[in-house]
């Protein structure tokens, strides 16, 4: 059973009692029983807060089969440890593999499992301050282009994602404005190129693969409320430890709870047309919120004042008691922020599908298989050599000949730096 505090929580960050999506969700019950009831899914970063709360989405319609793959094995033990204390879902057919999607370990079980129906793809290097440094970035293009390229060509060549094949993206795809975006944006574009006719006989990178297209999809939408590394989760942990809370003071950001998000992405397998991102439908006026309201109502939550300090410094310093906490929050100082959120980018249009708090985007371009090809090649090039020689610049624009809306500035101060 979800942490009820916590789904309390996240429904008063987002300022919404129930469901964004409870009313489409009500209405699509037929299509998604229709698709998941009695079917076979591997859910890969299963272990993660969005891939968690889409399993519970699934198991809801009575599935077969669900295998769930991630690193995390910690996490993953602990994801089926929930489901099997949940009397909802204690004798649902799950089970785990601990291992990496981009490994010969995930070809051979898609070798030699029975086709999976659906396959849905939840893991990602997320965070913007994976791109301080080269080494760091090239584990973000690596996990979210180079190994996401090798699994669905696994995928194809074994038959598998008969039903369909989703991966999470972000609102952060849409006219990015760092690479951790860009790559999300490009990922988009790897996964239809694999729901199109140009992938046959072969994966982008020139593996041989004799599977036809995948019914491709995916979603983008806003920040998850309290979902793990999270700027919220983490003032979880630093109320457990007795540390200050901290965050940017001029910056306003959409958010969905944990059950919105899964929902959404249900709801973005089976709905949309092949190629098709669902987005969320927010209000800029109603629905964005501010980080510094935020940390006001998670520490009255916990019981406590906030004690406002002007610096870093006479934060950490501060004692937490006689009803305070102590909080900094100062104006951002790190690129790769947008003031403002989108789900739409330059070139794109939101187009309505009979759906009251949903709308996908339309007529997204995509680069041709000859300019994915050429960048794919450099970037796998680059990170067989370690990365020597190469410079963020060079990444930059190699990612910026597929997204020219990719605004990439360098850091000025590292987020790594900051409480």
């Amino acid at each position: 059973m979800p942490d009820l505090k916590l789904v309390d929580l996240g429904r008063r960050v987002t300022g919404r009692p129930v469901s964004l999506f409870r009313e489409d969700f009500l209405a699509a019950s037929a299509a998604l029983s229709a698709a998941f009831a009695g079917r076979r899914i591997l859910l890969v970063g299963a272990a993660g807060s969005i891939g968690g709360a889409t399993l519970r989405c699934l198991l809801e319609w009575g599935p077969a089969e669900v295998l769930l793959v991630d690193t995390a094995e910690n996490n993953l033990v602990e994801t089926l440890r929930e489901i099997r204390s949940d009397p909802a879902y204690a004798g649902a057919p799950v089970a785990i593999e601990p291992i990496d999607f981009g490994s010969p370990m995930m070809e051979g079980i898609l070798r030699q499992q029975p086709p999976f129906d659906w396959v849905f793809n939840f893991a990602a290097v997320k965070h913007v301050r994976s791109e301080r440094d080269v080494p760091s970035l090239f584990q973000m293009v690596d996990t979210n282009l180079l190994k996401a390229d090798r699994f669905l060509g696994w995928v194809r060549a074994w038959g598998h994602g008969g039903a369909g094949t989703f991966f999470v993206s972000s609102d952060k795809a849409a006219n990015p404005a760092n690479l951790m975006g860009a790559s999300k944006r490009i990922m988009e574009q790897l996964l239809f190129w694999h729901g199109s006719e140009a992938c046959q006989g072969t994966t982008l990178l020139g593996a041989a693969c004799s599977g036809g297209p995948l019914r491709t999809t995916t979603a983008r939408f806003a920040n998850v409320a309290f979902s793990d590394g999270s700027l919220l989760h983490g003032w979880l942990h630093r109320l457990a430890k007795g540390q200050p809370l901290a965050g940017p003071s001029d910056i306003r950001r959409y958010f969905v709870t944990l059950e919105e998000a899964g929902q959404i992405c249900t709801l973005a397998a089976v709905l949309p047309a092949a190629g098709g991102i669902l987005v969320p439908r927010l209000s800029p006026a109603e629905d964005l919120r501010d980080f510094k309201e935020l940390a006001e109502l998670v520490v009255r939550h916990h019981g406590y004042e906030p004690r406002w300090h002007a610096t870093e410094a006479g934060a950490r310093l501060d004692t937490p008691g006689d009803g305070f906490w102590p909080c900094f929050f100062s104006p951002s100082e790190t690129m790769g922020e947008k003031p403002y959120e989108e789900f739409a980018g330059q070139g794109e249009v939101l187009l309505e599908m009979g759906l009251r708090a949903l709308q996908v985007v339309g007529a997204a371009p995509n680069p041709s298989t000859e300019a994915l090809s050429a960048a794919f090649a450099q970037l796998r090039d680059w990170r067989e050599r370690a990365g020597l020689g190469v410079s963020k610049r060079d990444i930059a624009r190699c990612m910026a000949a597929l997204v020219p809306t990719l605004q990439h500035r360098d850091f000025k101060r590292s987020l790594d730096l900051g409480m």
